[in-house]
């Protein structure tokens, strides 16, 4: 894939994600405006953790599993039915697991989260079992995401989320009443959308919904065995929801659905950019390890970092300096207060560094896995899951909420080191001066640029706490629009790879 495909393609890729990412932002305003950050808001975010969380592990898992062996194979002989084996492999363990959920659901529920008692998990229970069904449609939706990638398709499973949010913003007239219980009707309806908008497409490319199955193939074996690992790398890398519930359900009412709105915010650049990228780059990567093309392999891994961290820098930044104020124009209105918007933007400020590592680990992930190496990832992602839950126990005590977003940003950066580290042993000739000079560039650009989104913050009352709507709105926009054009201004002035073509329009 050329420089230039890659960037036609993330284009069309960007729109589609923005537009998904608007969607889903306007549903957490939905759940925040109904909800705020009382018992209920708990209960909910905890019910809808269990088939979230499971279906992102194992769909995106076995989708990163199965991505390098079928580009292999349909660049070569037909991948009619390995896909179709691994599709229906999948979906049959997930159903299974779905119909545990069923018959665990009240120990589950008081594992996840053991502080809550009577109405919270009442509640929690009667949304778990609503959603669960949920638990096996991501995870088949993501699948076929993987699928239609290696096919360059990228249009159709970037524009399934939109369905998904559009199904449940459409549900919240009739079901919203409800409440937690509405909701979770309205997310389950969303996910099955997530999954059958993508059929169409699978078909087109030759994948059956009727089973062909082959299970002697040997790439079917190489993508189980494969599976287990990754499963198990990407559970210590979103391990921190669990711990975050677990922990946070001890603490007053609201905590954790505070932790659970911060992170949302943190995890808009990676939605509107890096996944992107990440989707993009990954079949690009997994062609070039299949001919043994060391030297794109390199340069791609190159790029997506230096992609990643013209977003990761300045959105850190924009979360740091501005927490609070991105708070209120997010979410307080209804039932979310001044109290909330409190909690929640202090979660915020400790979570905002982590985005730097979240977006790197992403890039370096793909490079991994397009090399078949699932092993190392497992270990460094135990290793950050390990010092999150270390700095957890420590840190909860004297700083509640806060200190579990403190503490999963410190086990990010822990797995972002060790991918670093490693690198060079997976990727020999990577040229890491380079790199080093243009992640500096980046971190100087940002650093300005900050400066200017402060001081202009600070003039327009943003922190004074008493600003009123329109005016938080025409703040923000001044200060991180300054920050933007000096943003740019840096780059070009520093002459990043990315950013040549401005420069040859301000020279022209």
């Amino acid at each position: 894939m050329s420089a230039k495909t890659f960037f036609k393609a993330s284009s069309v890729l960007l729109i589609l994600f923005v537009a998904s990412r608007v969607l889903g932002f306007v549903r957490e305003q939905v759940i925040a405006a109904l909800l705020g950050t009382s018992a209920q808001s708990d209960a909910f975010v905890v019910a809808a953790t269990i088939p979230f969380t499971f279906s992102t592990i194992i769909g995106v898992s076995a989708g990163n599993a199965f991505l390098p062996a079928y580009t292999a194979r349909i660049q070569g002989r037909n991948g009619t039915y390995l896909a179709s084996t691994v599709f229906y492999l999948i979906g049959a363990f997930v159903a299974v697991l779905t119909v545990l959920g069923y018959i665990f659901t009240p120990q589950v529920v008081d594992l996840l989260a053991p502080g809550f008692v009577g109405e919270a998990r009442h509640l929690a229970l009667l949304c778990t079992r609503i959603m669960l069904p949920s638990t096996f449609f991501l995870t088949m939706g993501f699948l076929a995401k993987s699928a239609l990638n290696a096919h360059r398709e990228f249009s159709v499973p970037a524009a399934a989320p939109v369905g998904q949010n559009l199904i449940f913003l459409a549900l919240i007239l009739p079901f919203g009443t409800m409440q937690g219980p509405g909701l979770a009707w309205c997310t389950l309806a969303g996910a099955v959308l997530f999954y059958l908008y993508n059929l169409p497409a699978l078909r087109r490319f030759g994948i059956p919904l009727l089973p062909k199955l082959d299970l002697k193939d040997p790439d079917v074996i190489a993508v189980m065995r494969l599976t287990v690992p990754v499963i198990i790398s990407t559970l210590a890398a979103r391990g921190f929801v669990f711990v975050d519930r677990w922990f946070g359900s001890h603490l007053p009412e609201g905590s954790i659905a505070a932790l659970n709105f911060a992170n949302r915010v943190r995890e808009l650049p990676y939605g509107l950019f890096v996944a992107v990228v990440s989707s993009v780059l990954f079949p690009a990567l997994a062609a070039a390890a299949s001919r043994r093309d060391m030297k794109q392999l390199r340069d791609r891994t190159a790029m997506g970092l230096r992609l990643v961290a013209l977003v990761a820098y300045p959105s850190a930044a924009i979360m740091l300096i501005l927490p609070e104020p991105l708070t209120r124009l997010l979410f307080e209105r209804g039932a979310f207060d001044a109290s909330a918007t409190a909690a929640t933007a202090t979660a915020l400020g400790f979570y905002s560094l982590s985005v730097v590592a979240m977006c790197a680990v992403s890039v370096l992930t793909c490079t991994f896995l397009s090399l078949g190496d699932a092993v190392l990832p497992l270990l460094f992602g135990l290793a950050g899951l390990g010092i999150n839950i270390a700095a957890d126990y420590l840190l909860v005590g004297a700083m509640r909420h806060a200190g579990l977003a403190l503490g999963n940003t410190v086990g990010f950066f822990v797995t972002a080191i060790l991918f670093l580290v490693f690198l060079s042993l997976r990727l020999p000739g990577f040229d890491w001066k380079k790199q080093s000079k243009d992640q500096l560039k980046i971190l100087a650009a940002t650093v300005v640029s900050t400066l200017g989104m402060r001081l202009i913050g600070g003039y327009a009352g943003l922190y004074t706490g008493a600003v009123t709507l329109p005016g938080l709105i025409l703040g923000i926009s001044l200060a991180v629009g300054a920050a933007g054009i000096i943003f740019i201004f840096m780059l070009v002035l520093f002459n990043i790879e990315e950013t040549a073509f401005i420069r040859r329009r301000i020279i022209k």
